[in-house]
């Protein structure tokens, strides 16, 4: 089998950043910042600015994960396939799901914090993905800002198993089916 040189990167970066907590490469995630507790989501409203909300496991909180070019990453909406962005490099500018297109504003780098959840750094300026004062208030846009590590910047990853996820929808068809014939 013949890997091309962006997947063999990809695998070796997730070599690299599996040992953070909860993100072992590309895949299927569910991204919660650790001081909130609240999930990254797509504003569901205007599909482009990035919130957080309570956890609802729902497509709006997922988000795809894919090796980009020298050890980053795009992450990028379960919805509708566009990518996290930055619009530009200023601190508390919010930011967004935009057309994907490859740029470095599109690329992060997925780095260890202090107690080993990853910070989500820029790959333009090394900002990070950061929680204004750390507010748990839901609908909150997600901004970038100066790297400080606090917990407010260090998100966790739960990864989304797939056929665990397939199955469940399934069940809840079937269970939706099986109430309406009642």
């Amino acid at each position: 089998m013949r890997l091309s040189l962006l997947a063999l990167t990809g695998m070796l970066a997730a070599g690299v950043a599996s040992a953070q907590n909860g993100f072992s490469g590309p895949g299927l995630y569910e991204i919660m910042n650790q001081k909130s507790t609240r999930m990254m989501a797509l504003d569901t409203r205007d599909r482009s600015s990035v919130i957080q909300i309570v956890s609802r496991s729902q497509e709006e909180q997922r988000w795809i994960v894919e090796p980009g070019p020298n050890g980053t990453f795009f992450i990028r909406s379960a919805i509708h396939g566009r990518a996290l962005q930055i619009t530009n490099n200023a601190r508390s500018t919010p930011v967004v799901c935009s057309r994907f297109d490859g740029s470095p504003a599109q690329q992060w780098r997925i780095e260890p914090g202090k107690d080993g959840n990853p910070l989500i750094v820029s790959a333009v300026g090394g900002r990070v993905l950061d929680i204004p004062n750390g507010s748990n208030q839901e609908g909150l846009r997600i901004q970038i800002y100066d790297r400080d590590g606090d917990s407010n910047q260090r998100f966790v990853f739960h990864r989304i198993d797939e056929r665990r996820e397939k199955d469940r929808e399934r069940r809840d068809r079937w269970d939706r089916d099986e109430r309406d014939r009642r």
